[in-house]
């Protein structure tokens, strides 16, 4: 892990805890998706029940946002790594919906929010369509500081998804800087003082770049 996020981890986590509670696009270099409240219903005893804490949201069926990772069994691990879902599934609920949604404002903060701001902006100001699929996977929590910072690594996969133009249909260009097409993000989770998580600051790693990132390159 890189050790500027390691520094920003522990800072951060002493402040969570004291907390209360067309033409073509520009392509945004990272920095370094219903219900938007509540539990998700209990599901059906034919089918798996969500796990406690994740929130739904209803994507139509051509955006697709896949883990392909289990929820680890441990605290403050599997915590960690659901914030960490809600704040992918909500950014890019979000995005899809030109930022009419704005729960993600409830799972982000520092960079990471500012990320979301970001490219939510740059759809909405060309009223783009959000359209395929983008993987997380590998998701680990390679570093626990106490009981309320963790970091959380997962590869990242967008070379599915595409900005499209609303009148014809046509790829409106990158939605982020091609460079991190297949990169490792490592998060920063932070504990709130109401016992909640949040991802408080996010860096992207390009897989080429070796290293830790190096097993997101496909």
């Amino acid at each position: 892990m890189d050790k500027r996020l390691a520094g920003v981890l522990a800072a951060a986590a002493l402040a969570v805890s004291a907390c209360s509670n067309g033409s073509t696009a520009t392509s945004f270099v990272p920095g370094g998706g219903a219900s938007t409240s509540g539990s998700v219903p209990t599901a059906p005893s034919s089918t798996p029940t969500a796990a406690a804490g994740l929130k739904a949201f209803t994507f139509p069926s051509s955006i697709k946002v896949e883990f392909q990772t289990p929820l680890p069994a441990t605290e403050p691990e599997r915590s960690a790594v659901i914030a960490y879902e809600n704040y992918v599934d909500s950014m890019w609920y979000a995005v899809y919906t030109l930022g009419k949604n704005k729960a993600y404002q409830k799972y982000t903060s520092g960079n990471a929010l500012s990320f979301a701001k970001q490219i939510i902006a740059e759809f909405k100001a060309g009223r783009y369509q959000l359209k395929g699929t983008v993987v997380y996977s590998d998701i680990t929590v390679p570093n626990v500081f106490g009981t309320s910072g963790v970091v959380v690594s997962s590869c990242f996969n967008d070379s599915g998804l595409q900005m499209v133009n609303p009148g014809n249909g046509r790829p409106a260009g990158n939605i982020i800087n091609s460079k991190y097409t297949h990169s490792q993000e490592q998060a920063a989770a932070g504990k709130q003082a109401n016992g909640s998580w949040w991802i408080v600051h996010t860096d992207f790693y390009p897989a080429a770049s070796g290293g830790s990132a190096g097993v997101c390159a496909s």
